[in-house]
């Protein structure tokens, strides 16, 4: 596992996740409409970084994009 790449992607997705609270801490009337345009592409920066956690950077080239950001199908829950 590339923990560098990981910690790069979780990163990113932290980033738009605090960018979401900074928009809804100033507008929190925004909220119905914010959240469900915001919520897929965090979802999607997530499920990234745990489908290309094995292959890093490589994992652009290897796996299709849907692959790449549809939940994991391997993650336990």
């Amino acid at each position: 596992m590339d923990a560098e790449w990981v910690i790069t992607t979780l990163t990113d997705a932290m980033e738009a996740l605090e960018e979401v609270i900074g928009e809804l801490e100033a507008d929190p009337q925004a909220i119905d409409e914010l959240l469900p345009a915001v919520m897929p592409a965090i979802y999607a920066k997530l499920n990234y970084a745990w489908n290309s956690r094995q292959l890093g950077p490589a994992a652009i080239d290897q796996l299709d994009h849907d692959d790449l950001v549809a939940f994991p199908k391997d993650l336990p829950m």
